[in-house]
């Protein structure tokens, strides 16, 4: 099933996967409306085409959400396709907990979502339908080592979204579910360790608005050697699963 231009709504297109995949979406005659925190990031992007236009919003600020999705309704008429792209992240020691960074990954990365659901799914309510995507990522597949705050949160999308592809399908509303490797970006730039499979964030932009517009799947994981790879582990007997993590540990 093909999926016709209309109008997509991306959270976190300022930047990264997010503005890549906004551009492509208007060259494909897409309109495109962007949303992040940083007013100049998303002006930048907006340049690269005159279908794409910014709505400055902070996913944690809950009136901002309602004013901002009805704004969008209002001016471009609908919201055919919604993406959340958002992400905070961070390099953490191994063993710190500390609660103010994981707040402040959860409160983007997972709250983020709850906060945009009930308004984005009522507009698709009153529309008759819609796509709701989410970038999750397979870090989500099992708990990594050094990553354990931004790893739970992708981890929660994955269930979060398997539930509500179930629950959402009789309101004509697709929810899917993006789980990228590592591709190059402000997040990955973050990272001192290797990140095998690395992508080009074009090559990844092109997946997603493939896997989206071309399919009705609710999976669109990617590279294939990586998610494999990821999936895998997770299978493993939990003896074998805790040597392997093990040793992904940093040496001392």
């Amino acid at each position: 099933m093909t999926t016709q231009p209309g109008i997509a709504w991306i959270i976190g297109g300022g930047s990264g996967i997010g503005a890549a995949v906004a551009k492509l979406l208007a060259r494909r005659g897409w309109i495109v409306a962007i949303s992040g925190r940083r007013a100049e990031k998303l002006a930048e992007v907006a340049q690269a085409s005159p279908a794409i236009r910014p709505y400055p919003l902070d996913v944690t600020d809950d009136e901002a959400i309602v004013r901002t999705v009805a704004t969008i309704a209002d001016e471009l008429g609908r919201i055919d396709l919604f993406i959340f792209g958002a992400a905070a992240w961070q390099p953490m020691k191994v063993g710190d907990y500390a609660f103010d960074k994981f707040a402040k990954v959860v409160d983007t990365n997972y709250l983020g979502v709850i906060r945009l659901a009930n308004p984005v799914l009522d507009q698709f309510d009153r529309q008759g339908g819609g796509h709701f995507a989410v970038i999750a990522s397979v870090a989500g597949y099992f708990g990594l080592p050094r990553s354990a705050a931004y790893s739970s949160t992708k981890a929660g999308l994955i269930n979060l979204l398997e539930t509500m592809r179930t629950e959402l399908t009789p309101r004509n509303i697709k929810v899917r579910m993006i789980a990228p490797g590592f591709v190059k970006s402000e997040l990955t730039d973050k990272n001192d360790f290797p990140m095998p499979f690395l992508m080009e964030t074009e090559d990844a932009a092109e997946r997603i608005v493939d896997g989206l517009t071309k399919s009705d799947r609710f999976e669109i994981a990617f590279p294939k050697r990586m998610v494999w790879l990821m999936k895998t582990i997770r299978w493993l007997p939990y003896p074998v699963f805790f040597w392997l993590t093990g040793k992904m540990l940093p040496k001392e």
